[in-house]
């Protein structure tokens, strides 16, 4: 597959340094992850954004366009490279591809909604993925989830699940007295019910499994 990058002009300075560092994980994790998920499209484009506010955050437009925005100067800083930062880059990088190639994107195809288990559906998908592919002690910690916690919330789901998502939806995000990204939490726990049921699966095996597939295969009871 064919990676382009296109920065996008904005008002901060960036030193060559973070600009060389950022350009060079984006190529080797992009091209990493291409080479283990079945694209079926050849050619892929990154953007990316410096911003100042603190951190990376990630979204994937299309299924094969995903835009980045990093603090570049938070990621140098007098030579010293924020590991944790560094970490987070690589991790999103695995886990937005992992939504490119399954192709749930924010840009869908005609007569294509997000539905709402989907999306919580391919958000664990997307955590194993990045998982499996980068597991650093800094990110799986932030990756945890509390069986306890999230159990009531499972069996309230049944009568959503099934319904659009709406934007910032709290059975994602949390809010509404519902814990903090209930909804990636469920996401994960239902991957991890899969794998724990059957050894032989794992987030690349998955992309392209539906919705009802991925509950089956997870007995995870609604």
């Amino acid at each position: 597959m064919k990676i382009k990058i296109i920065y996008i002009p904005s008002n901060n300075k960036i030193q060559k340094s973070s600009f060389d560092l950022v350009d060079k994980v984006i190529k080797k994790h992009s091209k990493k992850a291409a080479g283990l998920l079945p694209f079926k499209i050849n050619n892929f484009t990154f953007t990316v954004y410096s911003w100042e506010k603190d951190g990376v955050s990630a979204f994937t437009q299309a299924n094969n366009w995903v835009d980045i925005k990093i603090n570049f100067d938070q990621l140098v800083k007098k030579n010293k490279v924020d590991a944790k930062l560094l970490d987070q880059l690589i991790y999103i990088i695995y886990h937005e591809m992992h939504h490119a190639c399954r192709g749930y994107a924010g840009i869908l195809p005609k007569n294509k909604e997000h539905i709402l288990i989907n999306s919580i559906i391919s958000e664990g998908l997307a955590d194993h993925f990045a998982i499996e592919q980068y597991p650093v002690k800094s990110i799986i910690e932030t990756k945890k989830f509390d069986l306890k916690e999230i159990q009531p919330w499972i069996k309230k789901l049944k009568k959503v699940m099934w319904n659009k998502e709406s934007e910032d939806d709290s059975w994602l995000y949390g809010g509404d007295k519902k814990p903090k990204m209930i909804g990636y939490k469920i996401g994960r726990y239902m991957i991890q019910e899969i794998k724990n049921n059957f050894s032989d699966q794992n987030s690349v095996k998955l992309v392209y499994a539906t919705p009802e597939k991925i509950i089956g295969l997870s007995k995870v009871s609604f």
